[in-house]
Parts: C-alpha cells; structure tokens; sequence
C-alpha cells in the first residue's frame, strides 16, 4: 500500500495579469496528499518512438527548463515530492522524420498518485499520445506532461479524464514549440471531485503553431479550475483554443484564458474562445478570456458565450417526444462530441460515451 507522505500544498493556475482580487478568480489553491503509486510496465510502443526513465535531477537543461502550466510554486512542490518519493521521468522520443504509425496510449488510474512524463518530438517527426485517467479507487490521480516540439514536428496529446467522484486530479502542461512545428491539444474533463488543469504554451519558433480544444462537465458538487496561457514570442506563430463546457447542479468552473504576445512577435495570430451552457440556477461559472500585447503588428481575438437552455428549445424536442433529461443528455453529448471526435481511438471514444451515460444514471 503506497504511502500518503507529501503533500502539495500551493497556489495554483495563477493568472498572468492579475485582476479585483475580490472576484477570487485570480488563482486556485490545491491542498492534497500525494504519494508515488506503482511505477507501472511501460508500454507496447508503435515503430519509430522509445522510452527511458530517468530521475528528473538527470534531465537535460532543454527538458527540466519547460515549465508547466499550473505554475511555479507548483513545479517545485513537485518537484520536491518527486525526490522525496523516488518518482522518476518518462521520457518519449519521437524519432527524427518518424510519421504518425499508431498512438502510445498511457493511463492513470484513480489511486495512483502523481506521474512525470516528458515528449520528446525531433526534426519532421509525427506522433499522438492519449492520458488517459479512470477509476475512483484513491485520493489523487495527477499528471505533470511536458513537451519539446523540434523544427517542422507534429504531435497531438489527448488528455481524457474519466476519474470518479472521489478523486482529486490535475493536469499540468508545459510545452516548447520550435520553428514550424505544431502541438494540437484534444482535453476533456469529465470526472473526478476537484479538478485542475493548467498549460502553458511558447510559441518561440517562427511560423510556430497550437490548437487546443477542451470540453468539460461539471456537475453535481464537483470543481473544475483551468487555466490556458499561449506564450508567443515567435514571428508569424499562431494559436487557437476553444472551450466548450456545462455546468449543473451544484458544479463550479473558473476558466482563465491568456493569449500574450511578446513583442518581436510580429505577424502573429491568436484565438480563444469559450461557450459554457449552465444548467441549474444553483451551478458557478466564472470566465476571463484575456489578450495581454507588447507587439503591434499582431491579430488577436477572444470571447466568451454564457447561456442556458431556452425554453423554446425544450418545447421543440418535447413536441417531438424528447424528454427535459434526454433533451439536456443531448446538448451534453455534442458539446463533448466537438472535441472527442478528434481522438482517433474508437475505444477511448466508447468509453467517454459509457462515462457521459452514468452521468446521467
């Protein structure tokens, strides 16, 4: 039985340019008890990708500088708890010139602790990686990914959280993305109690790229804290990230979006957009789309949608014998839809299906 004896205990998804503190939106706070878990078989990988584990005091400066999304504070408390629980890295290279062969699909389940793994893409490489968390058997289930993107490499990271109710979980990325290189993110939240996502992006590489998409559930009493932050300080780079979301019952959601254009970034493109449906009177929603910018000569655009199901809407599918509950597991399902049909994987997609069902049992 594995041992709860660190604790991570900071500020966390802190944003960039801070706001009326008395909003509390300004950052979240993750309290919790962690512990290493079984280290686990590394798996079956496809041709052209390896993997080593290497303690995180033997990586390479160019990997041990990407910082994560959930902040500073955070890196280092976990840091410290890597040490202290003899966790080691993960560590995928994609080799130079690979093309996209099969995912490495790599799960977490709802007890075991905390995980490091770190992306690795060369030269004109291209690969998919799928996180997938599921089970309701602990305390934590957390991930620290980060990724380096070399010259004119693709990769897509799918991160699925199908946590029960009683897990705390958080995903915490960090990516370095080269010239001409892409990172396109695919990201639901869907389970687990209290829940964090943080990521950040630099864009340092001209003609750089990012694509994300994310869609949640909140609901019944659970949390769902995120923030998004794309760094762009390349030349003619780009990003573009879209949310789509419910919160009901007594669920509570704070989003925070940031596009910074640095300056010397010029010809740069950035978007992020989010659309949340509330579904009871009772449920929380707080969202701050934000463009901080050092450079003029920049396209930047954001926003976000607020609203909740019109009563004409259910008049119309009830009139064609759709029921108030079938009504709003449909809405559910298409705003989840729009992000998990990117998943290439027909089982990971059956099971967000199967999970989005219990959640209405």
């Amino acid at each position: 039985m594995a041992n709860h004896d660190f604790s991570f205990d900071c500020d966390v998804n802190q944003f960039p340019s801070l706001t009326w503190n008395q909003l509390n939106i300004n950052r979240g706070h993750l309290s919790v008890s962690a512990h290493r878990g079984e280290a686990g078989v590394l798996p079956a990988l496809p041709e052209g990708i390896t993997v080593e584990r290497k303690s995180l005091a033997d990586l390479p400066p160019v990997l041990s500088g990407i910082k994560s999304g959930m902040g500073s504070e955070f890196d280092r408390q976990f840091e410290d708890a890597a040490v202290k629980l003899g966790l080691e890295a993960d560590i995928y290279t994609v080799q130079e010139g690979r093309t996209d062969g099969g995912a490495v699909h790599l799960s977490l389940g709802g007890g075991d602790g905390i995980r490091e793994t770190l992306i690795v893409a060369r030269k004109e490489s291209g690969s998919r990686f799928i996180f997938e968390s599921s089970g309701n058997d602990g305390s934590l289930a957390g991930n620290r990914i980060r990724i380096l993107v070399e010259e004119g490499a693709s990769v897509h990271v799918a991160i699925v959280n199908l946590l029960g109710g009683d897990v705390m979980h958080f995903d915490s990325v960090g990516a370095a993305i080269g010239q001409g290189a892409k990172l396109e993110l695919t990201e639901l939240q869907l389970g687990g109690s209290k829940v964090f996502s943080g990521s950040c992006y630099e864009l340092s590489g001209k003609s750089s790229s990012f694509e994300g998409r994310l869609a949640y559930l909140v609901d019944k009493n659970r949390c769902l804290d995120v923030c998004y932050v794309a760094r762009q300080t390349g030349r003619d780079s780009s990003s573009s990230m879209n949310v789509d979301g419910v919160v009901s019952d007594q669920g509570r959601k704070t989003w925070r979006g940031t596009i910074d254009f640095v300056k010397g970034a010029a010809g740069a493109k950035g978007d992020e957009q989010e659309n949340v449906l509330l579904m009871s009177p009772a449920a929380v929603n707080k969202s701050l789309p934000v463009i901080l910018c050092d450079e003029e000569d920049v396209d930047g655009r954001h926003g976000s949608s607020i609203g909740r199901i019109g009563a004409d809407i259910l008049f119309y599918m009830q009139s064609r014998g759709i029921d108030e509950l079938s009504a709003k597991k449909i809405m559910v399902k298409s705003k989840v839809a729009a992000a998990s049909r990117f998943i290439q994987d027909a089982d990971v997609v059956d099971r967000i299906n199967r999970h989005l069902e219990g959640a209405f049992a």
